[in-house]
């Protein structure tokens, strides 16, 4: 059980923080003018996980065994599902950010990584830690590509409670998903706390 909530943890971090990168990316070109943003941080919502799992595995499956590819493959399509509402989380704020500080940034000749880390950066640090709190959570409890896929020695903590219940061991089923909602909740928390303490006063 500690293996697999290693594992949900560590699929949960890196696919949240990708889905935060992805959508700040999608938000800033949004804003600068790019109207196919916006349409490509919706993509997601026309497909359900199984589908976009199954298709990535069909493309990569000649290139290395299932197995190893289940939590690569778990990792990519939980961020691409947590884009969507990244970016709708994330665009009003960043609408606003330009409309207030754009002119004044582009009078100092900010640009670039200059003008995400010290205009942009501290005015969506909030929304930002709650979003990507939102997706490690989500990513957390996800029960979607992974059990079609996963192997014994790629189980999450999601896989293990099915199962267990599966094998009628509910006592160990029952600790196992409270594992899982504690360490979700703990993930939402940790990550919208980081968002709140770097937030511009």
């Amino acid at each position: 059980m500690f293996e697999a909530a290693v594992r949900s943890l560590v699929v949960a971090v890196i696919s949240a923080l990708l889905a935060m990168a992805g959508a700040l990316a999608l938000v800033q070109a949004r804003v600068a003018g790019h109207r196919w943003a916006e349409l490509a941080g919706m993509l997601p919502l026309t497909a359900s996980g199984l589908v976009m799992g199954t298709g990535m595995f069909l493309i990569v499956h000649p290139l290395a065994p299932v197995e190893r590819l289940a939590l690569p493959v778990t990792v990519l399509v939980n961020a691409a599902l947590s884009l969507p509402y990244l970016v709708r989380l994330l665009l009003p704020q960043a609408r606003q950010v330009q409309a207030d500080y754009g002119r004044l940034a582009e009078s100092l000749g900010l640009r670039g990584v200059q003008r995400l880390r010290r205009v942009v950066l501290p005015r969506l640090a909030r929304p930002l830690g709650f979003g990507t709190g939102l997706a490690a959570a989500l990513s957390m409890g996800d029960l979607g590509v992974i059990a079609l896929f996963a192997g014994e020695r790629q189980a999450t903590l999601p896989l293990m409670v099915q199962r267990l219940a599966g094998a009628y061991r509910m006592e160990a089923a029952g600790a196992a998903a409270l594992l899982l909602v504690a360490l979700s909740f703990a993930l939402f928390w940790a990550f919208d706390r980081l968002g709140a303490r770097h937030a511009d006063a």
